[in-house]
């Protein structure tokens, strides 16, 4: 499966989509919207000192202590531009640790422009949100990388041309239709500027509304990265109770295993699903709960030999190894779920026993391939107007050599305090 004439392809598709229905000519006020919030954290961290992981990252940083903790503040800021037919988007993050360590990272920026009634083209850096998935996503194609622990967490977009075609039915069994095409540029450039046109991605979604339920078929197509299709649904079987789906096949999807000893790459072609729920109870108890195969993630033994590389090159004590086992574990070995199948749960109830402006959710990712699990339970406080108080506990378990038991960390304690504008 390859992509051919992708430019040509995707010309003829706007050329065709422009001319659907007249372009827009009414005036209207424009409007500018500013908005975002300031986040200051603290964290205090139990780390897992007999952990190879632990060992290996804080390699060479002396006796620490079993207790660490970070302080940081984080900014969002968010605009907004819109008229009827042109509108612009911003949205920034500014992550401050001290003097000597800040960061800025555009999240977005994004411009959009109606070309007909039922048609727009957007260009710049987006984050999309592809798949009906609350905590994974096998069909999130161009999504931002999604971190199960935090899902709603703002994360930064992708560098994006599209164009997308919108209809609605009067009659019938499909209410709405829409089309979408993207085209991704390269990431892999020449002097940080130039980029062979054949690396150009594609990636195109179909949605439909069909007897009230969502449908969308999707495929990202090139030549340099994995290919794949993809398919999801969402159905309310009851008004309080929806259940979701996707699955995604895919080829040529590179694997990174131990073999031997060292880094090994495998191209592989599999599928990835995932089915969950979402239930809202008369006492507006929200409960949502997913189960994901990842079928490209790790085996127990893939893992294992993973955890025992790390292990022999730390007791080997050769610090250009360890450098490149470090290298290994952040560029390779570093996703939330590195293995195969998770049970996702998570359960929140606003203002439990009339407790005004509290609302606790507890969640756990479980690890169905070895028994560890993560359990979690942010606490949010909202006393004040635009202000926010959050106690998140966050504890992982397991036995040795798993995923969850072998993190560097064992308890996370965080408080933040959000101000919103």
């Amino acid at each position: 499966m390859r992509t051919q004439q992708p430019l040509l392809n995707i010309f003829v598709f706007f050329l065709v989509l422009i001319n659907l229905s007249p372009v827009f000519g009414q005036e209207e006020e424009n409007k500018l919207e500013w908005s975002g919030n300031l986040d200051g954290k603290y964290v205090i961290l139990q780390t897992r000192q007999i952990s190879p992981f632990y060992q290996l990252n804080f390699y060479d940083e002396g006796d620490l202590s079993e207790y660490l903790s970070q302080y940081s503040n984080d900014l969002y800021l968010n605009a907004g531009y819109q008229t009827k037919d042109v509108g612009f988007h911003l949205r920034t993050l500014s992550t401050y640790y001290n003097d000597s360590s800040a960061s800025f990272s555009l999240l977005e920026a994004y411009g959009s422009l109606n070309l007909s009634q039922n048609s727009f083209i957007q260009a710049g850096k987006r984050a999309y949100n592809w798949g009906k998935g609350y905590a994974f996503n096998p069909v999130g194609y161009v999504n931002p990388r999604k971190d199960p622990e935090n899902p709603e967490q703002a994360q930064s977009g992708i560098e994006s041309l599209g164009i997308e075609y919108v209809k609605s039915f009067d009659s019938g069994p499909l209410a709405n239709y829409a089309l979408t095409g993207i085209l991704v540029p390269p990431i892999e450039t020449t002097n940080n500027r130039y980029a062979q046109l054949e690396d150009t991605d594609i990636a195109v979604k179909t949605y439909f509304l069909l007897w009230d339920t969502d449908l969308d078929l999707m495929a990202y197509l090139s030549r340099a990265n994995a290919e794949r299709v993809g398919f999801d649904f969402s159905k309310n079987i009851k008004e309080n109770l929806e259940v979701h789906g996707e699955v995604s096949s895919y080829w040529n999807d590179p694997k990174y295993i131990i073999l031997n000893n060292s880094l090994a790459e495998q191209s592989k072609a599999g599928t990835s699903w995932l089915l969950g729920l979402r239930y809202l109870s008369q006492q507006e108890t929200t409960v949502i709960a997913e189960y994901y195969h990842n079928g490209n993630g790790l085996t127990r033994d893939e893992y294992s030999t993973y955890q025992s590389f790390v292990s022999s090159v730390l007791a080997g004590g050769s610090a250009e190894a360890i450098l490149q086992a470090q290298s290994y574990s952040q560029n390779y070995f570093n996703g939330s779920t590195l293995m195969q199948d998770y049970l996702y749960c998570k359960i929140s109830q606003p203002e439990p026993f009339n407790w005004l402006y509290f609302t606790p959710s507890l969640f756990i990712i479980y690890n169905l391939t070895d028994g560890s699990y993560l359990l979690s339970s942010p606490l949010s406080f909202k006393s004040f107007t635009n202000f926010e108080l959050i106690l998140w506990p966050t504890i992982m378990v397991g036995a040795d050599g798993t995923e969850f038991g072998g993190k560097q960390i064992q308890k996370r304690f965080e408080l933040w305090v959000r101000f919103y504008f």
